[in-house]
């Protein structure tokens, strides 16, 4: 498929070179008629105009009498300009003589390719060649007048034009295109400058198609890659409304079975009060949580729901958008699918940071999957980087459901997830425990500052569900690190660049955006 339409613009290419190449001839045709036009009227015209025919009749008399055969075609030859001579043995006086004889002519070398033929020298004019008189006689033909012709006719005096006509000298120059000759030499060179002007013509006219062309299959592939990155978001969505779904579904399975297992332990302790009682706190605490849950699931699947239909827009505003819109919804397709990675928990982060004043202002920019192993060996991948003017702020997501705690000391220790009788260990990448990998991560993120715009400070914050209960840990741990749950963490954010900005009142900042073009390599 690529070779067939490789082939067709070569074909087109061919085309419009022969149509250029044909215009730039029938351009070289017109100038060089003017050439012509302009070497014989200018030129040819002028000399023979100025000269003239210059032969006294007498003389080629006299010569043609006394049979000085040799001086008479020096005679001939020596006057040639354009018209060349010829000399025949006419003895009448009739303007048509058949049967004539050419007796002396111009040399045929001196004459341009066009050989003298007797009988078209009737199209030619001429005068009459007459016999020499006596002086005596002369004296008295002059006081009688001219008009009576006296002398005898010995001949006559042909003037031949010799400019060939245009057709004519070009087919000439064409049949020997590099001849020695002042005209064709202009020939020669308007026909090269002309097919020169109109290749180049050509040559620039296929450049600007193979841009043309470029722009457009950058375009095409870009739009392709839009409705592929939309098509594989509502994917997502979809499975991420399935799951859900399948966890509710599920939430409720088991809060039914722990209610029906109390129902029954209550059945069997229907006597004994205190045990009733018991029985009626539980169930009602597990109902309320079953309705919490309950709550949360929708929520999530309501927004999840209003993300598909943004985006279903968003898709749609793009595909039936033209021209100058075309780029404006291209940018807000891109921004609907953007950031819209990693699991649930990470993109709840990134759309509650993404749908905040600042963000929008662009007071604040958001890096998610950033890399700051700066050349340790290995990837340190950060959740999620909030740039602000005053500070830089390193998110590392936790998804662990029910009371986290800590084994000692929250810095030092491990951290734990309790969830009834269910205990979890909380997990990190480095060091002990969530705290070690935020701390970490912000070490490396400040190295990764200090090597490439001036000073600027490097805050962490780990981020739990909202369900998640951290009362059991303190919420702050040293002066740069926070422990929050998402439905605090823009207060929590604005907290953290409140207090950067008191500690950094008098320091001239870079904008958030120039941030993130250093901390990525970029230049400004």
């Amino acid at each position: 498929m690529h070779s067939k339409a490789l082939f067709r613009q070569a074909c087109y290419s061919g085309i419009r070179l022969g149509v250029f190449i044909y215009l730039s001839v029938l351009a070289a045709n017109y100038l060089n008629g003017r050439n012509f036009s302009d070497y014989f009227s200018k030129t040819l015209i002028k000399v023979h105009a100025e000269a003239k025919i210059g032969i006294d009749s007498n003389e080629l008399s006299r010569l043609l009498i006394d049979k000085k055969y040799a001086e008479l075609q020096q005679l001939l030859d020596r006057n040639y300009r354009i018209y060349a001579l010829a000399i025949t043995d006419c003895l009448s006086e009739a303007e048509n003589c058949n049967g004539q004889r050419i007796l002396f002519a111009t040399n045929p070398r001196l004459i341009w390719e066009k050989p003298i033929r007797v009988e078209e020298l009737v199209n030619y004019p001429y005068f009459l060649l007459r016999r020499p008189s006596s002086s005596i006689l002369q004296l008295l033909e002059r006081k009688e007048g001219e008009a009576s012709g006296a002398g005898e006719i010995i001949g006559r005096v042909y003037s031949i034009s010799t400019i060939p006509t245009f057709g004519e000298d070009y087919r000439s120059w064409l049949r020997d295109p590099f001849r020695e000759n002042e005209l064709w030499r202009r020939y020669l060179e308007t026909m090269a400058v002309c097919l020169l002007g109109g290749v180049s013509v050509w040559l620039i006219v296929e450049l600007f198609l193979k841009i043309r062309r470029i722009e457009q299959r950058n375009a095409r592939q870009r739009e392709n890659e839009l409705i592929k990155d939309a098509d594989t978001y509502f994917r997502q969505l979809e499975e991420k409304v399935g799951q859900i779904e399948e966890q509710e579904r599920r939430s409720a399975r088991q809060f039914e079975a722990y209610i029906a297992r109390i129902k029954e332990l209550e059945q069997k302790l229907r006597n004994v009060d205190e045990y009733r009682e018991i029985a009626e706190t539980i169930i009602k605490e597990l109902e309320d949580e079953k309705a919490h849950q309950s709550v949360i699931f929708r929520d999530q699947l309501e927004k999840t729901n209003q993300e598909k239909q943004r985006l279903q827009g968003e898709v749609e505003k793009y595909r039936k958008a033209s021209g100058k819109e075309k780029e404006e919804a291209s940018r807000a397709l891109a921004n609907a699918i953007t950031f819209q990675t990693g699991n649930p928990l990470e993109q709840r982060v990134m759309s509650a940071i993404l749908n905040t004043p600042k963000f929008q202002r662009g007071d604040w920019r958001a890096v998610n999957n950033f890399d700051v192993s700066v050349g340790r060996g290995g990837s340190r991948f950060i959740d999620c980087i909030v740039i602000t003017r005053e500070c830089l702020i390193v998110l590392e997501v936790k998804n662990y459901f029910g009371s986290i705690e800590a084994e000692g000391d929250p810095e030092n220790s491990g951290w734990l997830c309790r969830d009834g009788n269910r205990v979890v260990a909380v997990t990190s990448d480095w060091g002990e425990n969530p705290y070690h990998q935020v701390h970490e991560y912000a070490m490396s993120l400040l190295n990764l500052v200090k090597r490439r715009l001036s000073q600027l400070p490097v805050y962490g914050v780990v981020v739990f569900p909202d369900i998640t209960d951290i009362s059991r840990l303190e919420g702050r741990i040293g002066k740069f690190y926070r422990i929050t749950t998402v439905d605090r963490l823009i207060a929590v954010l604005e907290q953290i660049e409140a207090e950067a900005r008191r500690d950094n009142a008098f320091t001239k900042r870079p904008s958030p955006e120039q941030v993130e073009n250093l901390i990525r390599g970029k230049k400004v």
